[in-house]
């Protein structure tokens, strides 16, 4: 199948052929850089799943999301370096745009050992469930140590939620500071943060699916039953999680009940819901009552509630990330911070004090977006790189590509 045929109109369906071209030449430059150092070549996420979002553009088509590898070498040989692997996926996205194919590629170099030692979580269960080896040893999947669902701990849907508020931060900075201007970016990272959250939601309530259409038919289902401790309206969040179903899975065009509003009116309503999810789910994981313990009173009795090799664990990712010697000044900081819980906490400590208040910082004129102690909750994160603050309202901008760079550098990657 060529670019063109893909390119033209009579073409209806084409992810499973963008899929087919997408692993085909991931398959051929890896093994051309790596030989006879590869075992197996992995395909996983939504790609695996034939649930992946791509979008055309005149004569192109564009990934929403990135294409996901495991390149699994053989035991004894070196994992190749991260900035070898990074160069191979742009040099294969470059070829791919050749094509009239954009997509990012995301590849992750591992040894068998990485899958025998895989605990219960969420991605780890889709892996098992969905990935596909896509050359070499398809017997590699198989060193996965089986598992259900109900094994998977509750605090991983909670931090899929965080992880997706993160990102949908990230997304909201880069567009105009005004409610009404939505980005393209942004539209998608509500979409994304609406069905994690179906996701993150079904997980604590003993459903979870690992697809989006089984998600969405589960969450109708439950909405009939209406379970009264459920953290918002359910028939009307599972209606609206029908629709957006539809619309990643390339269904439908829009969200039906979103169509004649506001543009910015379906990611507002997502974040609404998204902030009573998170303190639901935290709320459950530690035993506190919402109405008596406020957000910020909860993430921190959920901090001491981390085991401290948890704590260990995510602090020595940073320093091996930063390196030793580079780091030294920032010792003493990350010490203090280590007595009470790991990065990812921290990072998400910060993230949801700013996701809380978007709705607020993107009105114009608001002054009460100014509320807030910018540096001290940028103090929060293990790095910061946007240097002091001005106390001037694009703050919020600053704190939110800290976040950024801090969930992509220490959290991506890592269950630490």
């Amino acid at each position: 199948m060529t670019s063109l045929q893909l390119a033209t109109p009579a073409f209806a369906k084409p992810n499973q052929a963008l899929r087919e071209i997408i692993c085909r030449d991931t398959t051929t430059w890896s093994v051309k850089q790596f030989g006879n150092k590869l075992r197996a070549i992995v395909l996983t996420g939504s790609l695996a799943r034939d649930e992946a979002t791509f979008q055309r553009i005149d004569d192109k088509w564009s990934a929403r999301g990135d294409a996901e590898f495991f390149l699994v070498v053989h035991e004894g040989v070196p994992l190749p370096s991260d900035a070898t692997v990074l160069e191979l996926a742009k040099e294969i996205e470059a070829r791919l745009r050749i094509l009239k194919i954009h997509c990012h590629l995301s590849l992750a170099a591992s040894h068998e050992a990485y899958f025998r030692k895989l605990k219960p979580h969420i991605l780890a269960y889709e892996l098992m469930i969905h990935g596909r080896t896509i050359w070499g040893d398809e017997k590699i999947l198989s060193l996965i140590p089986r598992f259900s669902t109900s094994d998977i701990p509750l605090e991983d849907g909670w931090r899929l939620l965080c992880n997706r508020m993160i990102e949908f931060i990230e997304a909201a900075a880069e567009t105009a500071d005004d409610v009404a201007i939505v980005s393209q970016k942004v539209h998608y990272q509500t979409i994304k943060l609406l069905l994690d959250m179906t996701t993150s939601y079904l997980l604590f309530a003993g459903t979870y699916a690992t697809t989006y259409r089984d998600r969405a038919d589960r969450l109708k289902d439950l909405s009939q039953t209406a379970p009264g401790d459920a953290p918002f309206p359910l028939k009307k969040f599972a209606k609206l999680i029908t629709d957006c179903t539809r619309l990643k899975l390339g269904e439908a065009e829009q969200v039906d009940d979103f169509v004649s509003e506001e543009p910015a009116d379906l990611w507002l309503l997502a974040v609404e819901y998204a902030v009573q999810l998170w303190r639901w789910e935290l709320g459950i994981l530690t035993g506190q009552k919402r109405s008596t313990t406020g957000d910020a009173e909860l993430m921190k009795y959920w901090m001491t509630c981390q085991p401290p090799t948890e704590k260990i664990r995510g602090w020595l990712y940073v320093l091996r990330k930063q390196g030793w010697h580079r780091s030294c000044e920032e010792w003493p900081r990350w010490s203090r911070c280590g007595l009470r819980a790991s990065p990812r906490y921290w990072v998400y400590a910060a993230a949801s004090e700013l996701f809380f208040r978007l709705p607020l910082l993107l009105q114009p004129n608001d002054q009460r977006r100014l509320d807030l102690d910018w540096d001290g909750l940028r103090r929060l994160l293990p790095i910061t790189t946007n240097g002091d603050s001005d106390n001037s309202q694009s703050n919020w901008h600053h704190l939110a590509s800290d976040i950024a760079w801090n969930y992509h550098e220490f959290l991506e990657g890592t269950r630490a």
